[in-house]
């Protein structure tokens, strides 16, 4: 649990170093290259969650951002994903969730800044990508899990003699 916890802070000051970085270096709007072909810098903001859906309805966020992380926390200190996978996966998920609630506390709206250059996509952020991240590496641990545990109950009534 100490390194995961040390992973959550390091994932949360990342975020929180970058966002701080463009407040004090860009103006609302502003666009500046990258990694050319890429990946470039644009200053926005969003009220929303991903592709702003959900805009404009702050509350929704601000209450429930809280309960879920609360109810994932008391999920793990239970022993619910006992497979460090999933359990990397939810506290990057979750540090993410943290840190766009935070933004949406200090600042009324999320900050982003990374957009591809290559395809029309949403603007987004570090906290974003560890959202992303986190609950694939969480949803494939699980099925990998499930497949294992599917794999292992066959070998169980195979060798098991029928009567």
């Amino acid at each position: 649990m100490l390194k995961l916890a040390l992973f959550a802070i390091g994932a949360f000051a990342l975020d929180r170093i970058v966002k701080m970085w463009v407040l004090a270096n860009f103006t609302l709007g502003e666009v500046r290259p990258f990694i050319p072909g890429l990946v470039q810098f644009r200053y926005t903001r969003n009220t929303g969650m991903a592709f702003s859906f959900l805009a404009d309805h702050q509350w929704v966020f601000l209450i429930f951002v809280p309960l879920v992380l609360i109810g994932l926390g008391i999920a793990l200190k239970k022993g619910a994903f006992p497979c460090p996978w999933q359990q990397l996966g939810l506290i990057a998920a979750m540090t993410g969730g943290l840190g766009n609630w935070v933004d949406r506390i200090l600042y009324g709206s999320v900050v982003d800044m990374f957009e591809f250059t290559f395809v029309r996509f949403a603007i987004f952020n570090v906290a974003d990508i560890f959202i992303t991240c986190g609950a694939i590496l969480f949803f494939v641990a699980y099925l990998i899990g499930e497949h294992r545990k599917k794999d292992q109950a066959t070998e169980v009534t195979e060798e098991t003699p029928s009567e």
